[in-house]
């Protein structure tokens, strides 16, 4: 009997994020995590030394992610990637991954086929329709294999439409993989409320790594409760919910999602402490070696975006004083970072704004040598497509002037509009005051089509927010680390829920519900969804869920051939 699934899986959310289930609700897993997998290299477009390497790249993006699961390249297993010259689902799909499994969700078989009507190239790039770099198929195909479901953080490789760059995984698959199989790593849980009281379903939940600034992300259960596992210790993070951008890509667990528990939308907000001096400043949760896995309690979405009022004064004036955003207080050494969040207009124009103007006050903080203040702007995981100017200025120095957050990585192929800069810690007191200025303007249509996939569903809207933080690091052995210490007045939101229209929303009954995707017909966008197996598939007694990767045979722009969307 096959079992047919709508698009993407998210598991209940206690087990695991990004987990593909079965028709009993079952997250899908491997009883042992170590996958044997043969290659099968026959296809023309590629010599087989040169397959058998870009797959193994693939493969070993996953291997180091995960101490327990491990994808194996062998001469002999049940498990295979291959080529099909004669495809069965059809000219619309790029790619399938069939996975057998029983009925507690444990995976027994797991093929990759791929479609040999396309042409597959052995290195990233730009290519016409029909053409695409085979290791951006592969690694996304292999998370599957894993068991994994899809992402909306913009640069995992599990994401749901595809786009250059995909053949790296990202902190959120790597923290994915971890808490399906690992053990050792943190764990942040809570539950997203509206007013009344009322848990969310669907609603995005990421974290933010003040080390890395990367994001790593969960969608809520029927209750609003959600767990982030995988993390990585000695770290601090802030919370970013939203809306989900593309409910349609949502299994029929989640078929129910709404969003209008506003009067006018809800919209992506932090996780600050409740009262209006606190608006604007995440709170940051360190997970620890001593303190491995923190409950937040109550999350709440919120109407608009919550900001500082002196920064909200700000903008609207036309000479400005600096916002203090963070004062080092010495009777509170635990304290030593601060998160702000700021934001911009959504730009007509490709002229810088304004400038933001603010203020680290770390003058109470003095020491030499090996300490550190890191500056970090962070706003590519909330969709924010702008580039920055920032000019970051100690004591009337500056440290940078004119630097452009967008740069180029050729690996990824992409552009980050992200920044961070260190500041050595001086000894004079008064050097160590910060004055910083930020402006922005609209980020050009090439670097947007560059740089976020499926742009036009994850612009941000009106106010496109940012986060900077400042925060204390040391130098150990030649190497940079955080000082972490764990906030011991974490706050939730219980007591200032917002969104006062929230009602109650269940789950779907059946996680399997809704209709497969078509194979008769070509796709009009490229991504990754559930078919219906052929019909002279063969016969099997175990549950059989097919992912297949779509790609557009329309010849398209520069930006949809480069961030292509699923069908």
């Amino acid at each position: 009997m096959y079992f047919v699934f709508l698009l993407t899986f998210f598991s209940c959310l206690s087990m695991a994020h990004q987990s593909s289930l079965n028709p009993e609700g079952n997250e899908l897993f491997w009883s042992n995590p170590v996958i044997p997998m043969v290659i099968q290299t026959n296809t023309s477009d590629l010599p087989p030394s040169t397959v058998t390497s870009v797959v193994q790249a693939s493969m070993a993006q996953w291997n180091v992610s995960s101490g327990e699961a491990r994808i194996n390249s062998v001469g002999s297993s049940n498990n295979e990637i291959k080529f099909s010259s004669t495809f069965p689902y059809g000219n619309a799909v790029i790619g399938v991954t069939e996975l057998s499994y029983n009925t507690a969700g444990a995976i027994q078989k797991a093929t990759i086929i791929l479609n040999d009507f396309y042409r597959f190239h052995a290195s990233p790039g730009i290519y016409p329709p029909r053409e695409v770099f085979l290791g951006d198929v592969v690694t996304h195909e292999l998370g599957h294999v894993f068991g994994l479901s899809h992402s909306e953080v913009l640069d995992a490789s599990m994401f749901y439409s595809s786009f250059s760059g995909q053949s790296t995984v990202a902190f959120d698959d790597q923290t994915a993989v971890r808490q399906k199989y690992d053990s050792g790593f943190g764990k942040i849980s809570g539950v997203v409320k509206g007013g009344n009281d009322i848990g969310v379903l669907g609603a995005h939940v990421q974290a933010i790594s003040r080390k890395t600034g990367k994001a790593s992300a969960v969608v809520t259960d029927e209750d609003g409760k959600f767990e982030l596992g995988g993390l990585n210790l000695e770290d601090t993070y802030y919370l970013y919910t939203s809306p989900i951008k593309n409910p349609d890509s949502l299994p029929g667990y989640f078929a129910n999602v709404q969003d209008e528990f506003c009067p006018a939308s809800y919209i992506g907000s932090f996780f600050s402490k409740c009262g209006r001096d606190q608006e604007g400043k995440p709170q940051g949760i360190s997970l620890t070696n001593s303190l491995p896995e923190v409950d937040v309690g109550a999350v709440t979405i919120n109407c608009g975006l919550k900001v500082n009022e002196d920064y909200n004064v700000q903008k609207l004036q036309t000479t400005v004083a600096p916002v203090t955003m963070f004062t080092y207080d010495p009777n509170k050494p635990e304290k030593v970072e601060q998160a702000f969040v700021g934001w911009f207009r959504n730009p007509s124009t490709s002229t810088f704004s304004n400038s933001d103007i603010l203020k680290a006050d770390y003058t109470n903080l003095s020491g030499a040598g090996s300490q550190f203040l890191k500056f970090s702007l962070v706003s590519f995981p909330f969709g924010t497509q702008l580039e920055y100017e920032v000019d970051v200025r100690n004591a009337g120095s500056s440290f940078v002037t004119g630097q452009r957050t967008l740069v180029y990585s050729s690996v990824t192929d992409t552009y980050s509009t992200d920044y961070e800069t260190f500041i050595p810690l001086s000894s004079i007191a008064v050097n160590n005051m910060l004055e910083i200025k930020i402006r922005s303007k609209k980020l050009g249509t090439t670097f947007t089509s560059l740089t976020f996939p499926a742009a036009d569903t994850f612009s941000s809207g009106t106010f496109l927010p940012y986060m900077v933080v400042v925060s204390l690091w040391e130098e150990v052995m030649g190497v940079k680390v955080p000082v972490v210490y764990t906030e011991a007045n974490l706050s939730d939101n219980q007591a200032c829920l917002d969104a006062p229209f929230t009602f109650a929303v269940s789950k779907a009954k059946n996680p399997s519900d809704g209709a497969p995707a078509s194979t008769d017909q070509v796709a009009a966008a490229a991504g990754c969804g559930t078919i219906e197996p052929p019909k002279n598939g063969p016969g099997s007694k175990m549950g059989m869920m097919t992912l297949g990767f779509f790609l557009s045979l329309i010849a398209t722009s520069l930006g949809k051939t480069r961030k292509k969307f699923l069908s």
